[in-house]
């Protein structure tokens, strides 16, 4: 049965219009991707701006405020004049506008005077950690969100109260209402930036401060420790995180009044919308120029077959002007094709064989010869079903300081000696991988949870008695979690197993925790702790 074979012709347009197609879809995805990132740049670096307005407009109201209590603190010079005290706290409130409520304690946390009276609290003792901490350190202070008395979550300021003769009195203190309106929440909702942009208050800890939705207020971003670390130590920058199933595009800048940061978010949307309208512009281009070199590349294509065409049409009739080395030509450029199938079965081949020599390799850690992540999880699965089995998480202690004291390839010999301690002291039918680093996974199939933490604690007495290259002794820490205190998931069980790690170097290094269903306990000890 003879093949359909493509025109000529057909085949000349279609190629060069693919091309053309081609090379617009590249061009297109390339504008797609560059201007993407120029766009979410210029809005990283506006959110970056405008977060730092916001955040020293931010401190100075609460310089500002300060300043309001520190005139009324001069202003009392004794608790016994309760009109006085009364006056002076609504002139406070009322006259700055920057506090919901004001209050007046004595020395012994008991309210004194507060405006407004609504709130009935003159005579009671108040007990929270804000009130405490400003009579105890005697100087001005800014509190962390709490909630208050009457039962408000707030941000508390106050100042100390000294009479004439230097005696301490008390404190003259102002709340900040967080959920609900404020002239700090006036401030920081009645921005003039982008109607998409959310402006947030979060602390260093990810603890959401202030919030144009009041639902947020009091909860926790996860942020990464890098990112808490960026925030406590530089005074602005940018990051992107997802939340609730959105990109978020971040700005954000310090407060130098307390460990707050302004956080400015805009949403991926803002960068669709611009390049949706870039792509359609292009694309009316595009078609334009996709048409025109249509009809150039069927009129030239017309004029190439024309001739093949009748070299055809004089074969075909057996004229005596037809000639074979032309249908041979033809003939040939078929020919080649079915010689690189053959020639690509062959080479398939080939690369089948170093396919498989590759998977050996991506499998198996270079430097000590362990299982790797994706060695680890294929030699795992053999083991599938079998609920009696614990993974033991291993890290090397202070393994920084081996690497900046004697090099990294004395940190690479000490990992080799250790991945050879190991194969020596676990069963042949123990799966020793390295994740990472200086952390090993070991997996003990068949094995209760107090015989894992027994092959562990002799894997960390075996460690700490052995001389390694270059540094001598050095300990490990370990963290063992069993698989069916974890409902049967290996991944659970893995990260039980990294937790009690994690337990063992704040419980001092060189010992084991053990991870199982009442918490966490060293290896040795009765309890959790």
């Amino acid at each position: 049965m003879l093949l359909r074979k493509f025109r000529l012709r057909t085949l000349l347009t279609t190629l060069s219009v693919g091309g053309v197609i081609l090379t617009s879809c590249l061009l297109l995805g390339a504008l797609l991707i560059f201007q993407k990132g120029n766009i979410e740049d210029t809005l990283l670096e506006n959110n970056i701006a405008y977060a730092r307005k916001l955040a020293d407009t931010t401190d100075r109201y609460f310089s500002t405020a300060q300043r309001e209590l520190a005139w009324s603190a001069s202003q009392i010079k004794g608790l016994t004049d309760l009109n006085l005290l009364k006056a002076e706290t609504d002139r406070l409130r009322l006259q700055s506008g920057f506090f919901n409520t004001v209050v007046v304690v004595n020395q012994n946390a008991v309210v004194a005077a507060t405006s407004p009276e609504s709130l009935n609290l003159v005579g009671v003792k108040l007990s929270s950690e804000a009130s405490q901490q400003a009579i105890t350190t005697h100087k001005p202070f800014i509190s962390s969100p709490y909630i208050s008395a009457s039962g408000n979550y707030v941000v508390f300021i106050s100042h100390p109260l000294f009479s004439p003769e230097s005696g301490y009195l008390g404190y003259i203190g102002g709340t900040i209402y967080l959920k609900k309106q404020s002239m700090l929440s006036d401030i920081l909702s009645q921005h003039f930036y982008s109607s998409d942009s959310v402006v947030s208050i979060v602390s260093n800890n990810g603890d959401v401060i202030f919030n144009q939705d009041p639902e947020r207020v009091g909860t926790r971003l996860a942020i990464s420790p890098e990112l808490k670390r960026r925030l406590a130590t530089t005074r602005s920058g940018r990051f992107t995180m997802e939340y609730n199933g959105q990109h978020l595009l971040t700005g954000y800048a310090s407060l130098t009044k307390t460990d707050w940061n302004i956080f400015i978010s805009g949403t991926s949307e803002t960068v669709r919308e611009i390049l949706i309208r870039t792509i359609e512009k292009a694309l009316w281009f595009l078609l334009g120029i996709i048409t025109i070199t249509t009809v150039l590349m069927a009129i030239l294509a017309g004029s190439i077959a024309s001739p093949l065409g009748k070299l055809a049409d004089m074969v075909r009739s057996g004229g005596i002007d037809a000639l074979p080395e032309s249908i041979i030509s033809v003939k040939a450029w078929y020919h080649e094709a079915d010689r690189l199938k053959e020639a690509m079965q062959e080479y398939r081949q080939v690369v089948s064989l170093h396919i498989e020599k590759l998977n050996d390799e991506v499998m198996t850690d270079p430097l000590t010869g362990l299982a790797n992540r994706r060695g680890f999880s294929v030699l795992a699965k053999q083991f599938d079903g079998e609920m009696v089995q614990c993974a033991v998480a291993i890290d090397i202690d202070h393994f920084k300081n081996i690497n900046d004291r004697y090099g990294h390839d004395a940190g690479d010999k000490v990992l080799v000696s250790l991945a050879d301690l190991m194969r020596r002291t676990c069963r042949t039918r123990d799966v020793i991988s390295r994740f990472g680093g200086e952390e090993f996974i070991v997996l003990l199939p068949y094995t209760s949870l107090t015989d894992a933490a027994q092959t562990a604690e002799r894997i960390r007495k075996v460690v700490s008695t052995t001389d390694f290259p270059f540094v001598g002794r050095m300990t490990i820490s370990a963290g063992v979690a069993a698989l069916n205190d974890c409902a049967g998931n290996r991944d659970g069980m893995l990260r039980r197993a990294d937790e009690a790690l994690y337990e063992a170097k704040g419980a001092g290094r060189n010992v084991v925790v053990v991870s199982s269903a009442t918490g966490f306990s060293l290896y040795g000890v009765a309890g959790g702790y």
